[in-house]
C-alpha cells in the first residue's frame, strides 16, 4: 500500500541522509522503507491515524483535527520515547506542512510552525519545549542506527 501523495523534501532528505534510528535519544522518525512495522511508516500511519479516528468519536475536542486520508488530515511521521505522536498538519504543499504534538499523557495537542527537520533542529536549539522534561541535554545530540533484532537458530 502507498499512502499516494507526495512527502515534504526535508523528511525525503533525512530518511536518505539517516535511514531508520532514533534521533537525539529521544525522536523515532517513520521510514516508508523500513522492514519493522514499529517504525514502517505505512503501517504507524494505518495504526495511530485508526486510533485516533476512533477515539475523536468519543472525545472530539482532545482530537481536533481530522486524521489521514481525510483533506487537511494529520499524518504522522514519529514519535518519541515517552508515547507522544507527532504528526504533519497537511495544509498546502509539503513543505510548508507544520507540525503537529500530540502529547498523549498531558497537553494534548500543539501546533508547531515548523517543518520536521526545522522541528526536531528547534528541539535540540531551545527554540521549541520538547514533551519531556529535562530534555534536550548535551548527550542527546546523536543519532542512532536503528538495528533490528535478530533471532539466531538455537543448536
Amino acid at each position: 500500500m502507498k499512502l499516494g501523495l507526495k512527502l515534504p523534501a526535508d523528511y525525503r532528505k533525512f530518511i536518505d541522509t539517516y535511514g531508520s534510528g532514533l534521533f537525539a535519544d529521544f525522536y523515532m522518525v517513520y521510514n516508508p522503507f523500513a522492514s519493522s512495522e514499529l517504525i514502517n511508516l505505512i503501517v504507524c500511519v494505518n495504526r495511530v491515524c485508526g486510533y485516533n479516528r476512533t477515539s475523536q468519536t468519543s472525545n472530539p475536542s482532545r482530537f481536533p483535527y481530522p486524521y489521514f486520508p481525510e483533506p487537511n488530515g494529520l499524518l504522522p511521521w514519529g514519535r518519541d520515547e515517552n508515547g507522544n505522536d507527532y504528526f504533519w498538519l497537511r495544509k498546502g504543499s509539503p513543505a510548508t506542512w507544520q507540525v503537529v504534538q500530540d502529547s498523549n499523557r498531558g497537553s494534548g495537542i500543539l501546533l508547531q510552525p515548523y517543518t520536521m527537520t526545522g522541528f526536531l533542529a528547534g528541539v535540540l536549539e531551545g527554540k521549541v519545549k520538547a514533551l519531556a522534561s529535562h530534555y534536550p541535554n548535551s548527550e542527546s545530540h546523536t543519532f542512532t542506527q536503528w538495528k533490528p533484532i535478530t533471532h539466531e537458530a538455537q543448536s
